[in-house]
């Protein structure tokens, strides 16, 4: 399995582009497609994480980023009627990952 950010992204935009809307129809496995995606960034953070050891966070700066764009993609999910998802994954996302992106102002990749 390839985990660089663009196979990543595109695994994402792959599995976007099958369900299309987000509704309570196909949420449940919408999520579960997702979610396996989300384990892939978790592996790749990881990966950078090791490869840097930074100082401060518990996320690498390459993560990080990606996450912003994994976010931004979700965000742009049409909202045909799903109860929880993509909501709660962007939440945990956001959670887990912009409480970093404070601690690297001014670090560029």
């Amino acid at each position: 399995m390839d985990l660089n950010r663009n196979a990543i992204l595109r695994r994402l935009d792959t599995v976007i582009v099958h369900y299309g809307e987000a509704n309570e129809r196909n949420e449940m496995d919408f999520r579960r497609d997702v979610d396996m995606i989300i384990s892939q960034l978790e592996i790749y953070d990881q990966v950078w994480y090791i490869r840097h050891m930074p100082h401060k966070g518990e996320h690498s700066r390459e993560a990080i980023i990606l996450a912003e764009e994994f976010i931004a993609r979700l965000e742009e999910i049409p909202d045909g009627g799903a109860e929880c998802f993509p909501f709660e994954t962007i939440d945990e996302l956001k959670r887990e990952y912009e409480k970093e992106r404070g601690k690297e102002a001014g670090h560029h990749v």
